[in-house]
């Protein structure tokens, strides 16, 4: 008997260890709606988080209420503590980002939620929409493993449609940045479409693979 709660122990341990080294350590580079919303669902779903802004002592609510696996910092602290870095800020600061960020984010994947829109982000938007928005991230900041999701679908949708088996295209090229951009969406409570940085702006807001699908009719859009 006594073996069997042996085994039974070390079992337990073992998959309390392989949980353990299945979390991520998320840092979210701006906290407003979309930013704190997905940080929030990460944590629910066993990942810690760092919320992080130009002002951390502002984000003691969002901390709060995202749970004890929360906490806030700086965007420099943001980019050194996390595994991944998720990006949800307006397009305009990029050219500040990208200094502020510049050697920090080699090696690491950037989930990117921004979005360029020439109205509010001026030429910084144009020019990336002309360029194509994935190639403008990585000019900004290369070095790392892009991938791009959530980029037209509200803070109010994600709360909302989170666990109702709605799909999302994701945006990726490399085998790193494929498999943890994929994980973050389904960790939000979507089902991930793998698509290739090429068709990013597609993703973008009014673009034809925007909004929330079901898997089949995504995946079709996926030959087109």
């Amino acid at each position: 008997m006594s073996r069997i709660f042996s085994l039974m122990f070390a079992v337990l341990i073992l998959c309390a260890s392989q949980a353990m080294a299945d979390t991520l350590k998320i840092s979210v580079i701006g906290a407003g709606k979309v930013g704190g919303t997905l940080g929030t669902l990460w944590v629910k779903a066993g990942h810690s988080v760092m919320f992080s802004s130009r002002h951390p002592e502002e984000l003691v609510d969002l901390v709060k209420a995202a749970g004890p696996n929360a906490q806030a910092g700086t965007v420099g602290d943001a980019a050194t503590w996390g595994d991944v870095i998720v990006l949800s800020v307006p397009y305009g600061a990029m050219p500040a980002l990208s200094e502020q960020l510049k050697g920090k984010l080699d090696g690491k994947v950037l989930f990117s939620t921004s979005n360029p829109f020439s109205g509010r982000d001026g030429d910084i938007g144009r020019k990336a929409l002309d360029l194509g928005v994935a190639s403008a991230d990585q000019q900004y900041l290369p070095g790392m493993h892009l991938a791009r999701a959530f980029n037209a679908i509200g803070s109010a949708s994600m709360k909302d449609l989170s666990g109702k088996d709605k799909a999302l295209p994701v945006f990726a090229d490399d085998a790193q940045a494929r498999d943890v951009g994929a994980r973050l969406v389904r960790d939000a409570g979507f089902v991930p479409v793998l698509f290739p940085l090429a068709r990013a702006n597609e993703g973008l807001p009014g673009g034809p693979l925007s909004g929330v699908w079901t898997e089949a009719d995504l995946k079709q859009k996926l030959g087109r």
